[in-house]
């Protein structure tokens, strides 16, 4: 008779995970966005609109930053669509994750106005890939994004 294997419990979230837990809740006085003034002419049209208006940094009490939906922040965490929350290892990571965030939530978010859901998310701009990318962790340098010292996520530092 085979004998099933027994799960191991779980021990909960890694603690460099960056995300909100009860041991190291949000820090609800800090909110920032990605936008810049110079993401009209680097960055794809509908990119630079959930960065200015759709998607947050937050970060939590022991300062390790976050992501966040604006529009479904409000409920509960299991009613989100998924990647409404992100927390990229390096801010080298951002721009991947971003995408994650644009092709798997945006679409599937209820919240999020249909007009923003309509915008083209693939749309070419006339600069290189590379270029692209590395306006992403210039841009969030600027904003006082770092990555953390043990490599294992962002933190916020101007």
């Amino acid at each position: 008779e085979y004998a099933r294997p027994t799960k191991k419990p779980r021990t909960g979230r890694r603690p460099s995970s960056g995300l909100p837990t009860a041991n190291n809740p949000m820090d609800e006085s800090f909110l920032m966005t990605l936008h810049s003034a110079e993401d009209k002419d680097l960055v794809n049209p509908a990119h630079a609109v959930i960065r200015k208006d759709i998607l947050e940094i937050r970060r939590t009490e022991s300062g390790e930053i976050f992501f966040l939906c604006a529009c479904c922040k409000h409920l509960p965490r299991r009613g989100r669509a998924k990647q409404s929350v992100l927390s990229p290892k390096s801010v080298e990571g951002l721009y991947q994750a971003f995408m994650r965030f644009v092709m798997d939530h945006v679409p599937n978010c209820e919240h999020i106005p249909q007009e923003i859901k309509d915008l083209n998310p693939r749309a070419v701009q006339n600069l290189a890939a590379n270029n692209v990318k590395k306006y992403w962790v210039t841009s969030a340098n600027r904003l006082g994004l770092r990555n953390k010292e043990d490599g294992k996520g962002i933190v916020y530092r101007p």
